[in-house]
């Protein structure tokens, strides 16, 4: 059977960047277009790389796709970012290098302790080494990497949860046509899943327990807890391509769900989760979510974007960006061009979020052509147009 035009589009995609992506084409929410009750304004953006081996602030190739660790009795009052970590030679000028593989070039997740205070200025972080790295592949389920972090604090257990992707392998059997069972031997195949680990202390090795795969569904990826001050049941919007979202009572008992976020305002057909939802002062919540073009990876590539959901109803949402936050083209590090390495070009990718001491602003984090950590402030407002 051949494949329909985007699935074939999406493994394309995936075969050229080692980004993992899965069909976009379900129904969800339509995006809601013209003046919505909130807004977002983009306030701030640090011009160079907050974390990059060109700057010096790393000691491997790729840092990138951070996840934000806020301070808590667990951390010893740490903060700072959980990133994903490859190390695949790249040269300044050079082609994207795509990372991928095993060992070195599979990824590792690494901790960065921020130096100073991110509210008022340009945030500082410790220089990325080997000592840093905190969690990785541990058998066939990861073996090719452990990535993408997307992190919430659940403050009644005092216990950090990771949902990441797991990147690995298992043996397929092979049949040589003519030779029978005697002519059958294994060939790895690769898989991609949502998965769980939980720490008191992510800050550290030891700390992580891991509990394995989300839905034991191939592609899966990308999930961003939904933690509501004691409320249940839990929520949790997942996916790269299109965002669902799914509930469970207990934090580590999950279905599918249903689709939610398919395309964006302005025409991205292809969304992904960001960090967590954060609160804002009105009682609801502002969600970052990544989105890219079906042209992918021209221009303009991977563009953050958000949506305001209802406090009291998650599965509401009640505003919708009508353009990116921002766009690659914005900076060249985010384009993957000098001064600077390229991993994969055009990406701009949202994944790490807090609150500032400015109601209703935010710290965001994200990775530049899948090769540093960058940095911005975004406010919220709320306008006089009524809510969807």
């Amino acid at each position: 059977m051949g494949f329909p035009p985007l699935a074939l589009l999406l493994l394309l995609l995936a075969a050229m960047t080692g980004r993992h992506v899965v069909d976009a084409r379900a129904d969800g929410v339509p995006p809601s277009k013209g003046p919505q009750c909130y807004d977002a304004e983009l306030v701030g953006f640090d011009p160079h790389p907050v974390v990059s081996s060109v700057d010096g602030t790393s000691d491997f190739a790729q840092v990138f796709n951070p996840s934000w660790v806020q301070p808590s009795p667990g951390t010893g009052g740490k903060q700072g970012l959980l990133m994903r970590t490859q190390n695949c030679t790249a040269t300044v000028g050079s082609s994207c290098v795509a990372c991928n593989g095993k060992g070195p070039k599979a990824s590792v997740l690494t901790f960065s302790r921020l130096l100073d205070n991110d509210n008022l200025t340009t945030p500082t972080f410790e220089r990325v080494t080997a000592a840093s790295v905190v969690f990785g592949p541990h058998n066939a389920s990861d073996i090719r990497g452990t990535e993408d972090p997307r992190l919430a604090y659940d403050p009644a257990t005092g216990r950090y949860l990771m949902m990441y992707t797991c990147y690995g392998e298992k043996q397929q059997q092979r049949h040589k046509e003519g030779l029978g069972a005697a002519g059958s031997d294994q060939e790895p195949q690769t898989t991609v899943e949502l998965c769980l680990a939980s720490a008191s202390n992510p800050t550290v090795p030891s700390s992580w327990v891991r509990h394995g795969p989300v839905f034991d569904i191939q592609g899966s990826k990308s999930g961003a807890l939904f933690l509501r001050e004691d409320k249940k049941p839990y929520f949790m919007y997942w996916g790269a391509g299109q965002i669902s979202i799914t509930n469970s009572s207990d934090l580590y008992s999950w279905t599918p769900g249903t689709p939610f976020i398919t395309e964006t305002a302005w025409g991205n057909p292809h969304v992904e989760a960001g960090p967590p939802p954060m609160r804002l002062s009105t009682g609801d919540y502002v969600f970052f979510h990544n989105s890219w073009n079906a042209e992918f990876p021209k221009p303009p590539g991977y563009q953050p974007a958000w949506v305001v959901v209802d406090g009291s109803n998650p599965r509401h949402i009640k505003a919708w960006a009508q353009q990116p936050l921002f766009s690659p083209s914005r900076a060249p590090w985010l384009q993957g061009v000098k001064p600077y390495t390229c991993n994969v070009a055009n990406v701009a990718f949202l994944e790490a979020a807090h609150p500032t001491a400015t109601p209703d602003q935010f710290r965001i984090y994200f990775g530049g052509s899948d090769a540093v950590v960058g940095s911005a402030v975004v406010q919220i407002h709320a306008t006089s147009h009524p809510c969807q």
